[in-house]
């Protein structure tokens, strides 16, 4: 485990969310009440219209400089009135007495208490076999991509337009996975520099068991190595109570290695 790898995971994360905030349809980010904001090295996702902690989190807390009490108070202080909302710690994150200051604060970990932060290098990635087709995403495909991320998340399809945006964006590359001609699932990939992030890949539930997951990651793999990234991040939910992880799976596959794990803890509810 790298404490340089575990910062690089942080910060392209961070920056990937903070692009995807922006990207949000102004209508739609007015109804959902997005917001964004950056104290010192963390990043704070905030919506006030989905009371779900995937979208309401702070990434890198004394990830980079050592954090302070005040630092916590304020980021704490962003939040106030939401009901759930996440603090990731990094393991190496600094101060080590931070974890006691979340206690003392009546945070605890989440019963997803950790993501498993996944980390490759530029290795050849082999060809999946699957039925579906699998390639980049063309023009007029960006809200079918959309649509069938939300479904096979569970996300409410108001959400597919945000989804949608992020196809056009600059540091953007999206690849779809297809059956008879239609899309029935995608993924995204977020260029930083020589770093690239995987996110939000999935396909709809009865496609499932066809590869197709494993096709879309191994896809935007190539695309980051051609694109000249020598290092590519991702995450995904640890396993509860021995319950099947196919995404960690297939990300092993790919050829990812765990970097570290990061515990979730789950602000206190606000009443």
């Amino acid at each position: 485990m790298s404490a340089d790898e575990l910062r690089a995971a942080d910060a392209i994360e961070a920056a990937a969310y903070r692009d995807m905030y922006a990207a949000a349809p102004p209508a739609l980010a007015a109804q959902l009440g997005l917001e964004l904001r950056k104290l010192g090295d963390a990043t704070l996702l905030i919506a006030h219209g989905i009371p779900d902690p995937f979208f309401n989190r702070v990434i890198g807390l004394g990830s980079g400089h050592p954090a302070r009490e005040d630092d916590l108070d304020a980021v704490t202080a962003e939040y106030r009135g939401q009901k759930r909302w996440w603090l990731h710690i990094t393991p190496g994150a600094k101060p080590a007495a931070l974890a006691s200051w979340l206690a003392a604060r009546g945070f605890a970990l989440a019963k997803r208490r950790a993501w498993a932060k996944m980390v490759r290098g530029t290795s050849s990635m082999p060809e999946v076999e699957t039925p579906l087709e699998v390639r980049a995403a063309r023009a007029g495909e960006q809200d079918g991509l959309a649509e069938s991320i939300a479904a096979a998340f569970g996300m409410p399809a108001l959400l597919a337009p945000w989804f949608a945006a992020l196809a056009s964006r600059r540091n953007w590359r999206a690849c779809v996975a297809l059956e008879a001609g239609h899309v029935v699932g995608g993924g995204l990939l977020y260029l930083d520099g020589s770093d690239a992030w995987l996110g939000a890949g999935a396909v709809r539930t009865e496609q499932r068991g066809r590869h197709a997951h494993r096709a879309l990651m191994a896809l935007r793999i190539r695309e980051a190595i051609d694109a000249g990234c020598t290092r590519i991040f991702t995450e995904t939910g640890e396993a509860i109570d021995g319950e099947p992880n196919p995404s960690l799976a297939n990300m092993r596959w790919c050829g990812f290695r765990r970097a570290g794990s990061r515990l979730n803890y789950a602000a206190p509810e606000a009443p």
